[in-house]
């Protein structure tokens, strides 16, 4: 009976403590989520699975690192960071295949840890509430993508929202350079994310002036010409220009009504939509309830991630994601402006089994629509040969068969075609500049020009 009665003492002293170390808490719950699903991942049968995204990322790495050329002998409509880490971890593995997998698997976990410790942290700057700071980092797990993509190789999405939290906390704590650096480094990963910038030099310029804005600038510059450097020095500057800036205002890469949006997102953070809600009520408190110098750039990121899922680039639930971490904050700002005790124990408590059960539907197989599986990897011989549909010259569909971008990385064949993964966005190119799919050097800038308008 004694014991009984000190069960609600020990559960106090418990909380007291993981709200002491809120921080170091977030840390830990987000790992365990990653390693659970990558331990699972591993004890499937055959080698490693690698989503045909994350391969395109880490065959080009691979590729980078052995000689060639990104743009003008891989076909790709990103800038060139998301290829250039892959390529430092091909250097990094000595060749093996396997490690540069694994490197590339651990890396991605590391950043998407990390996002959920810089929301923690930006919301424990703007409301010094320890508990709203930990529930919002937590957050990040109401869409089970979040937790599932990292085990299945390189996904360029977590690297857009690690640098856009870290070039907006710098510039909230006067790191003006740092600040500037993160955002072209968020940009080099995903050009949609060109409001980060923007965020970063008004938010240096409003903690020092023109000094800190000038600063935030300096410090995009610096890395924009890191970045950039390998490829003027390959000689593929106007074919980067073409594919990684001119496709996107040539190629109607295609979107989904709103509603269709709308339904489809709900879908994808499953029984995680209700906690979804109040984050983005807490959104709409940040415009009211604070002081709009502190919080101008929550509505900002969420209106423009808003914009670009909506109406420019939305195919899955990877491309919530930068959005997911807007979400997550709000959910910390409602915690922290619900001044009744109760309410609060409630959000903890709806977030804390919406992130349970996303984790057990997504170990259980799938048993909802749209919630991710794990699932065994295809065998290589069933990647030897795969058929992608195309529009020939007059019109009519045509089909080709080639090995998946996934067979080419596990085997490490240099592809004798640029046009490797054959996206959508890529099929719509060849068949309007009427290239051929054998094409062996792609980033024709003149084929770009005339296309224009």
């Amino acid at each position: 009976m004694h014991f009984l009665e000190n069960i609600p003492n020990k559960i106090s002293k418990i909380k007291d403590r993981i709200a002491s170390h809120w921080l170091l808490s977030v840390g830990i719950v987000l790992t365990i989520f990653h390693l659970v699903i990558f331990v699972m991942v591993v004890l499937q049968p055959g080698r490693l699975p690698v989503r045909p995204d994350s391969g395109i990322f880490q065959y080009a790495g691979w590729y980078m690192a052995q000689g060639g050329t990104l743009y003008t002998e891989i076909w790709e409509v990103k800038l060139p960071l998301a290829y250039e880490i892959p390529a430092l971890l091909a250097l990094l593995s000595g060749g093996n295949i396997l490690v540069h997998h694994l490197l590339n698997v651990m890396i991605t976990i590391i950043a998407a840890v990390g996002s959920g410790l810089l929301v923690s942290l930006l919301v424990h700057d703007l409301t010094n509430d320890r508990g709203a700071a930990l529930i919002s980092g937590v957050s990040v797990l109401l869409l089970p993508g979040f937790f599932y993509l990292p085990a299945y190789g390189f996904k360029a999405k977590f690297f857009v929202t690690i640098t856009a939290l870290l070039s907006i906390y710098s510039a909230r704590t006067e790191r003006p350079m740092l600040s500037g650096g993160a955002a072209a480094a968020c940009v080099g990963f995903y050009q949609a994310a060109a409001i980060v910038p923007i965020l970063a030099v008004v938010l240096s310029y409003q903690h020092d002036k023109v000094r800190g804005a000038a600063r935030a600038v300096a410090g995009g510059v610096v890395l924009t010409a890191i970045m950039v450097a390998p490829i003027v020095l390959s000689g593929a500057t106007s074919a980067m220009i073409t594919e990684a800036i001119l496709t996107l205002f040539i190629i109607d890469t295609g979107h989904v009504s709103l509603i269709d949006a709308l339904v489809s997102g709900g879908r994808y953070f499953g029984v995680a939509a209700p906690a979804v809600l109040l984050g983005g009520i807490g959104i709409l408190f940040s415009i009211s309830d604070y002081n709009w110098r502190d919080t101008w750039w929550i509505t900002v990121a969420a209106v423009w991630f808003g914009f670009i899922v909506f109406f420019v680039d939305y195919d899955s639930y990877p491309d919530l994601i930068p959005g997911l971490v807007i979400v997550a904050i709000g959910v910390g700002i409602i915690y922290d402006k619900f001044s009744w005790k109760h309410g609060r124990a409630v959000i903890a408590g709806v977030v804390s089994i919406c992130i349970v059960v996303n984790l057990i539907l997504v170990l259980s197989g799938g048993v909802i629509a749209g919630i991710p599986s794990i699932k065994s990897p295809q065998p290589l011989d069933d990647l030897q040969q795969r058929t992608y549909q195309k529009f020939g010259e007059d019109g009519e569909k045509a089909q080709i068969q080639r090995p998946t971008v996934q067979y080419l990385y596990w085997n490490q064949i240099e592809s004798n075609t640029c046009h490797i993964r054959l996206s959508g966005t890529e099929i719509r190119w060849l068949h309007m500049t009427n290239k051929p799919w054998i094409d062996k050097n792609c980033g024709d800038l003149q084929t770009a020009t005339e296309h224009i308008g």
